[in-house]
């Protein structure tokens, strides 16, 4: 007895454009080079929102901050961290 399991409507969609789907030749030989590519656009995507995100604190008055319950004391720290930096 088959047990069906209703995916997400993006999982049933990749699921049915890839059903019939060729495997590309090149695949096997270039996955791991294309997926080290992938992992480094993702972290320098990562890097660049970072740095957006902390000159955006940088340039908040105190009235913002205070919305969003941060100190300028807890903007210069976070602002004070390099772009890799967590």
């Amino acid at each position: 007895m088959d047990i069906e399991i209703p995916l997400l409507p993006e999982a049933a969609m990749i699921r049915a454009q890839t059903r019939h789907a060729p495997a590309l030749p090149f695949a096997t030989a270039f996955g791991a080079p294309l997926g080290a590519l992938s992992n480094l656009a993702s972290l320098g995507a990562v890097w660049h929102r970072r740095i957006h995100t902390r000159r955006a604190l940088a340039r908040m008055d105190r009235h913002l901050l205070s919305d969003i319950g941060l100190t300028e004391a807890d903007v210069r720290a976070e602002a004070g961290k390099p772009f890799w930096r967590e």
